[in-house]
């Protein structure tokens, strides 16, 4: 009965409202002036804002702010636009601005659409942001598109890999994207879609109203279905009471709403937004697999796949999907990403090996390199500004397979060429300055099936189902972790715990040195860990003979020599001077990246990945955290190289992971040990403990040595006798 005396309540406001505009107006004489007795002139409707349907940067961690900077001589960004089918014939605008260090004239912006060229145009806005508007053409389609937009820029004062990091483009993602009315967005499923990578590109919550507050699994399975059609992005999705108002604008929601039917609809909210409106029977959890079966979404973009190697062949750059790289950069960065198997591991000195087939240009100036770097080492710098050749003869690099990780890795070519001369432009058309072929190959040393405790392979073993808040309280924080992931290809074994900062508590910290205040201390702010320390009387300085000039109050002196003790002098310097050796053999003993404390005395964060056991990971947002900022940063990291990793890992407010990984763990080996592999698993265990292989070596001398002994003992006996 509650939805029809609903009906009637809706109907009986308008009706009195025509009623009262019926009535005739009763006027005061004396009291009421004429021209204010008159019937009001209608009132101009206000001009409603157009829909912003924005762009979402694809990149490998979380963007830290509304702008984006496409930085380089040749840079490029890719972007997802989600469109409705009423928005095929739109417009897309681009609020931009370049630096003043670019040369209009020389350089062009591209863009691209699902890769079409749509529009270009120079880059001339130097000060405030500025709109260029381009329409969106046929290659546009309902659903998601690819966006790509591609800067050449041009220095026009000097020449160099210097000046190239001054050349940029800025986009603004709060105003870019495709504008229009919100009226002429349809009630259909892609532009409720649509809508909501609207309400999230805004910065407000996605409200899902209910009468009461619906159940756990209910919420979890309703974050699922909403974000599925988002790949690899996290819906800010809150708990909200039905009949309120919001603070802001208002693109999509969701209600719950009591019926004696199931059903899911899209409708028009009072306020224009899409409401996805979810009916079910009172006392009966809702269907949402109506609300599953109304949104999928066959146009999504697939999610990125990194093309695998498989160890003990040699595969080409051609083979993993990349063409021959050329460039006319002074520098010049590029990355290949692949994976190796996750059962992959080798610590020992085993070794992997590049054949680079490259060339670059004659008369590169003194001091061009190419740098060749596996997973942010380099392996190999090849001078570029001699005995230059299209084509120089085929280079062997060998380098440590232990660099090489299991999962996601890099590969990358850095060149740096200084300008010829530095203090003015470069050459127009100066040509291609270096190629690295199609043909260089990449060989990785095959490896028994191992594993080592890593948070990397345990996150991707994260599904929805996984993911729980660590208090009751805190579902609604959780919510944005649970929209985020997807159904796990291993079954999705290991358990997410999201917390605060407040939780820590409650979680099970193994690690030596771990403790909740340290781990607080890397999430606060510096501002609230100031400390009010008491003042501390001082002596008048003066009475000291040797205080030291202009020593400020409170500030401590040196004491008298004469008063010191040598012994303590000799044993800090002593100390002092053996430290580094101390701290060399205990990283010998106990390989990984130090002690805890230390590690997080030099680092801050917004949020942390830990890995306190087995098969459970837990999130800790920090004060200043935005719950779907970090959810996206984890759930694109499954697929980076630069995710988190490890046992512990930090989020800095620039999106970048920072990773302890635990001293002296012990690989787990998971085929029988034979006469094949025995040498490899030998050569992990010992790397990961070399205290084991210390103390097998000299358990074999000793052995060896008994055994000598007993000999000449026995063979001066026999002698003897």
């Amino acid at each position: 009965m509650r939805a029809p005396l609903l009906a009637c309540l809706l109907l009986a406001v308008p009706l009195q409202a025509s009623r009262a505009q019926e009535a005739p107006m009763i006027v005061i004489e004396g009291l009421t002036p004429e021209e204010q007795a008159q019937p009001a002139p209608a009132a101009t409707p206000e001009p409603v804002a157009p829909w912003l349907l924005p762009l979402r940067p694809v990149l490998e961690t979380v963007q830290p702010g509304r702008v984006l900077r496409i930085q380089g001589q040749q840079a490029q960004a890719e972007f997802r636009l989600f469109l409705p089918q009423e928005a095929l014939g739109g417009t897309l605008t681009l609020a931009q601005r370049s630096s003043i260090d670019v040369l209009p004239e020389a350089s062009r912006i591209v863009v691209r659409l699902n890769g079409a060229e749509i529009g270009s145009f120079e880059p001339r806005q130097f000060g405030a942001l500025g709109a260029v508007e381009m329409p969106l053409g046929t290659a546009a389609r309902a659903g998601d598109n690819l966006v790509t937009i591609e800067a050449q820029h041009r220095h026009r004062i000097y020449c160099g890999a210097d000046a190239e990091f001054n050349l940029w483009t800025d986009i603004d993602l709060s105003q870019s994207g495709l504008a229009m009315a919100g009226p002429a967005l349809g009630t259909g499923p892609n532009a409720f879609i649509a809508a909501l990578t609207a309400q999230a590109a805004s910065g407000r919550p996605i409200e899902i109203r209910a009468a009461e507050t619906p159940d756990a699994d209910i919420l979890r399975e309703l974050a699922q279905v909403l974000g599925r059609p988002l790949p690899d992005e996290a819906l800010p999705i809150a708990l909200a009471r039905p009949w309120t108002t919001s603070a802001g604008r208002s693109f999509a929601r969701v209600t719950l709403l009591g019926s004696d039917t199931d059903r899911a609809t899209i409708r028009r909210g009072g306020d224009g937004a899409l409401v996805l409106v979810i009916e079910h029977q009172a006392g009966a959890a809702p269907r949402l697999a109506l609300v599953e079966e109304l949104l999928q979404d066959d146009a999504a973009l697939p999610p990125p796949v990194l093309p695998q190697v498989p160890p003990g062949q040699t595969t080409t750059l051609a083979a993993l999907g990349v063409p021959t790289i050329v460039t006319e950069e002074r520098y010049f960065y590029r990355k290949l990403d692949f994976r190796l198997p996750d059962d992959w591991l080798l610590l020992a000195s085993q070794k992997a090996r590049i054949g680079i087939d490259y060339g670059f240009a004659e008369g590169l100036a003194e001091g061009a390199l190419l740098l060749v770097k596996v997973n942010g080492t380099t392996v190999r710098m090849l001078p570029l500004d001699r005995e230059a050749a299209p084509q120089k003869p085929r280079l062997e690099i060998p380098f440590p397979a232990r660099l090489l990780r299991p999962g996601a890795n890099r590969l990358a070519f850095e060149a740096i060429i200084p300008g010829n001369p530095p203090d003015e432009p470069c050459p127009a058309g100066q040509g291609e300055l270096l190629a690295v072929l199609d043909t260089t190959d990449l060989t990785v040393p095959p490896s028994p099936r191992m594993r080592m405790a890593d948070m990397a392979q345990d996150l991707a073993q994260v599904s929805p189902e996984a993911v729980q808040p660590a208090t009751p309280e805190g579902l609604a924080r959780a919510l944005p972790f649970m929209s985020a992931f997807r159904d796990a290809a291993g079954g999705g074994q290991v358990r997410m715990t999201v917390a605060g900062i407040h939780d820590l508590g409650r979680m099970p910290l193994a690690e030596e040195g771990l403790t909740p205040r340290l781990l607080a201390m890397a999430l606060l702010p510096s501002s609230a860990m100031r400390l009010d320390l008491p003042e501390v009387p001082v002596a008048d300085a003066g009475a000291d003979p040797l205080s030291p000039l202009g020593a400020a109050p409170g500030e401590r002196t040196m004491p008298a020599l004469v008063e010191s003790n040598w012994l303590d002098r000799a044993r800090a310097f002593t100390l002092a001077t053996l430290e580094p050796a101390l701290d060399g053999m205990r990283r010998l003993a106990r390989p990984g990246d130090g002690e805890l404390t230390e590690w997080f005395a030099a680092r801050k964060g917004i949020a942390m990945l830990l890995s306190p056991e087995p098969g459970h990971l837990w999130v800790v947002l920090g004060p200043g955290a935005e719950p779907a900022k970090v959810a996206t940063a984890l759930a694109v990291a499954v697929h980076s190289p630069v995710g988190p990793r490890g046992q512990v890992s930090l989020l800095a407010e620039d999106g970048s992971w920072s990773s302890w990984s635990a001293p002296g763990l012990m690989p787990q080996l998971e085929e029988p040990v034979s006469l094949s592999n025995v040498r490899s698993v030998v050569g992990n265990v010992a790397s990961a403990r070399p205290p084991l292989l210390l103390g097998g070596m000299l358990g074999l001398a000793w052995i060896s040595a008994a055994i000598a002994v007993a000999f000449v003992l026995r063979t001066r006996a026999r002698s003897r006798s």
